[in-house]
């Protein structure tokens, strides 16, 4: 994988006989275009695979049959939507039964970095191999993240550019947002405590906060190309400029790859950290998704995400 840094916590390959029941989650409005040719394309691939089916398409209905005693909870759950659909999951279901994500989202961060495949033969074979990885989650009260969070300029974005949202999103539905806040934006000052790696503490401030689990952005871009989506902590990245210029300088060092040697951007790897805004509540988001407002704690949750994934060649 070319990736390659991720540890393998724990890995569980088993040839399958039967491959056991499934939950079938469709988000129907992820991604930039109506994709219902594609969703009965994997329903007939899981009918071909011999898989026990049971489709679901919103949250309500997910935590109903989940906490549902009458109903078998299933050996594993196929999420179809982009990495906040795939998060939403494992929140709901508390990590407690593996997630083949089959990326149909409008970034699909998550996927690209675990190069899960789009091609219907290839991902028969992940979910007949069923090699689970298990990978640490964030906390951001009592909404699990799989990626990042954000607070701050970016946050706000996200939030307004769903506060509009009419159905399928594609990237072009964030630009004339992103402009039109980048003159408007107030920057209020955003103070974290944050717990370091080493169990001690620290304070500090900035206007745009970042916590990454895995390192990818969106974009294919990286804001803390060191972190790890298996050691238990939480990279932290502080920007502590403010405005049009900054914002501006910020997006260009971000784009040319040099955003890390900036004097104006501060790093921590954090056990937790609470994000507390004195100029009244500030919007977070996770996984591209809004995550209500500040005040808040943020934490790690090791080992937490049972993601199927792609079979790894045997050594020789």
């Amino acid at each position: 994988m070319p990736e390659g840094n991720i540890t393998v916590i724990s890995t569980d390959t088993r040839p399958q006989t039967s491959l056991g029941s499934a939950w079938l989650f469709i988000n129907r409005i992820a991604g930039g275009c109506d994709k219902s040719h594609q969703h009965a394309q994997l329903r007939a691939l899981l009918e071909k695979l011999g898989i026990e089916m049971r489709e679901l398409n919103s949250p309500q209905q997910l935590s109903a049959q989940w906490h549902d005693d009458s109903i078998t909870r299933p050996d594993f759950i196929i999420s179809v939507g982009g990495d906040g659909t795939a998060a939403m999951i494992a929140g709901l279901t508390a990590g407690q039964v593996p997630i083949a994500i089959y990326p149909a989202g409008t970034e699909n961060v998550l996927a690209k970095y675990l190069q899960i495949p789009t091609d219907f033969d290839a991902f028969a074979a992940m979910l007949t191999q069923r090699q689970v990885r298990h990978f640490d989650a964030g906390k951001c009260g009592e909404r699990t993240f799989m990626l990042m969070l954000s607070a701050g300029f970016e946050a706000e974005v996200v939030h307004q550019v769903h506060a509009q949202r009419d159905g399928h999103l594609s990237k072009f539905n964030y630009v004339l947002p992103t402009f039109g806040l980048m003159r408007s934006y107030a920057y209020p000052k955003i103070e974290l405590d944050i717990e370091l790696e080493d169990g001690t503490r620290t304070q500090t401030i900035g206007y745009w906060v970042f916590v990454f689990n895995f390192p990818r952005y969106a974009l294919g871009l990286e804001l803390t190309p060191n972190a790890r989506p298996d050691d238990g902590l939480l990279d932290v990245c502080v920007l502590t400029q403010k405005g049009f210029w900054a914002t501006n300088t910020y997006i260009c060092s971000l784009l040319s790859g040099n955003l890390s040697t900036r004097s104006d951007t501060t790093y921590y790897r954090a056990r937790s950290l609470k994000i507390h805004c004195d100029e009244g509540a500030l919007p977070l988001q996770t996984d591209g998704d809004p995550a209500g407002f500040t005040d808040v704690t943020v934490s790690v949750q090791p080992g937490y995400l049972p993601l199927i994934v792609p079979a790894t060649k045997k050594p020789g």
